[in-house]
């Protein structure tokens, strides 16, 4: 694949994402989601970059992140779908192309789009009417935020030096529902 028009920088917050060909799907199962988050966990993200929020969807996912080295990142990134698309493939007996180019990385400019970043990540399930209610989608860190599960993926420091308390969370979550300057600011499409 072609390079970036603009590197990833160190120290920048981004919104990496990507999503699957039509009439393919990236997670089928909760086993599939449980095994792709057992790859990220192994593989160590923490030597490349601070994660804050994820939620991983049937045919894309969103990581906010903060690098600390973003060449190592990519190659993790890389090798953790790698090895979790030919795991896909074998279960499925399938083969195939899943994305159609490299991820997505939208840097985030301004401190105060981050955690709105936080809750277009998190909302998404409810946006894409996949469940009524966050707490009915288990593969996004929306549980760790709010005190509802203690996860080891994500970066704590974050939560604390930019959230208050999960109940603040929760609020400012219920008030960015519908805010559609977000989904504007989000994406390069």
């Amino acid at each position: 694949m072609p390079k970036r028009e603009k590197p990833l920088e160190n120290g920048r917050f981004y919104h990496v994402y990507n999503r699957v060909a039509p009439n393919k799907k990236l997670f089928y199962s909760a086993e599939n989601y449980t095994y792709f988050l057992k790859l990220w966990k192994k593989t160590d993200f923490t030597l490349c970059c601070r994660l804050i929020a994820y939620c991983l969807m049937p045919n894309h996912y969103h990581f906010l992140v903060q690098m600390t080295d973003a060449a190592l990142f990519t190659k993790k990134i890389s090798y953790v779908f790698d090895r979790y698309l030919k795991a896909l493939n074998n279960q499925r007996k399938e083969s195939g192309q899943y994305f159609k180019d490299r991820f997505k990385a939208k840097i985030i400019e301004n401190e105060n789009y981050l955690l709105a970043v936080c809750c277009y990540i998190h909302l998404n399930p409810v946006k894409a009417h996949l469940v009524d209610s966050l707490a009915e989608w288990p593969f996004l860190n929306y549980f760790e935020f709010t005190g509802m599960r203690s996860g080891v993926l994500w970066d704590e420091g974050f939560f604390e030096e930019y959230v208050v308390s999960s109940s603040d969370y929760e609020n400012y979550l219920a008030s960015r529902y519908n805010d559609v300057e977000i989904g504007a600011y989000i994406f390069d499409e």
